[in-house]
């Protein structure tokens, strides 16, 4: 596990490190009338492109991503369901959040921005999917507001991220950044497509996820990781009042982890949720981007999940 550990860690470290590749502005040099301005027009959490009718489903990206990372998911369901489809602040092009509007951090301000946007728009009970960073969003939301949304399914997020760096943790050893006594050389070598064939085997995705990392703004995704690093939501999992699906990467860790030591932590991280409302599904084959190299096999999970727990399926 150290050795996984050490990928994850300089995961994190890289993703702070692309405020160096990318110049969308930093928000400390934001004018304060500007931010004020935006504070009041509740930040902009995110920007959000409907399609189709139907039971509501709103679908949710990771860090650095864009919402087109569920296109397929999209012609799968279109012709059924209303997708409000989700680019979140700071990440593939859309504007950073200003620091001041973070509150109680980014991933609170997120969870609250979600939830006024479903009383906004009138949505009745959506399903909530969200991938890696997103399906935090989605366990969060299932965990303490399971009277505003009907359902969720996590793609391959976490509950208790910096949990599975620290279990790799010895004695006297940090719980620091990979490299971080030497950080120079961590700026000089970082390889953006190293990481994408990390996330996921099809070049073409390889290509796109580089390209949503040189879009998005350093500044958030940095601080974003930082968050999920010292968040811990397995103690509210038993608050899950809804059906929730948590969809696993098993070749996630490869090759640091077997998959069947990535569906054992899988399962771990997630034994508080209650088993009358939890259910696990695994691909074998698939890196975190499930939606790139099994987009069949998700299709499907979703397609059966919905037609048991949506609007339309009751």
């Amino acid at each position: 596990m150290k050795t996984l550990n050490t990928a994850i860690s300089t995961f994190v470290l890289a993703l702070g490190l692309t405020g160096n590749l990318v110049s969308l502005g930093a928000v400390a040099e934001q004018p304060k009338t500007a931010v004020a301005a935006q504070q009041q027009r509740l930040c902009a959490c995110f920007e959000v492109k409907v399609i189709g009718k139907g039971p509501a489903i709103i679908l949710i990206p990771g860090v650095a991503s864009s919402g087109e990372v569920w296109q397929s998911t999209v012609e799968s369901l279109q012709a059924d369901y209303q997708l409000h489809i989700f680019t979140l602040a700071g990440f593939a092009g859309v504007p950073p959040l200003p620091m001041q509007s973070w509150r109680e951090g980014y991933l609170a301000t997120q969870q609250q921005a979600i939830l006024r946007y479903i009383n906004e728009q009138q949505l009745d009970k959506p399903v909530v999917i969200g991938h890696s960073l997103g399906g935090y969003l989605a366990l969060a939301l299932a965990a303490h507001a399971p009277q505003q949304i009907g359902a969720a399914i996590n793609v391959d997020g976490l509950p208790a991220l910096g949990a599975l760096f620290a279990q790799g943790n010895t004695p006297g050893t940090a719980a620091t950044p990979a490299g971080a006594a030497d950080n120079n050389s961590q700026r000089g070598n970082f390889d953006p497509m190293a990481m994408a064939k990390g996330m996921t085997n099809d070049a073409s995705w390889q290509q796109r996820i580089v390209a949503d990392m040189y879009r998005s703004d350093g500044m958030t995704s940095g601080r974003v990781m930082g968050e999920l690093m010292q968040a811990d939501l397995r103690p509210q999992l038993s608050n899950i009042g809804v059906p929730v699906l948590t969809l696993g990467a098993l070749q996630h860790g490869a090759p640091y982890s077997t998959p069947e030591q990535v569906q054992a932590n899988y399962e771990k991280q997630l034994a508080n949720a209650p088993m009358q409302y939890h259910s696990f599904a695994f691909t074998r084959d698939s890196k975190h981007f499930i939606m790139a190299d099994a987009p069949d096999w998700l299709n499907q999970q979703i397609q059966q999940f919905l037609q048991q727990h949506s609007n339309r399926g009751q």
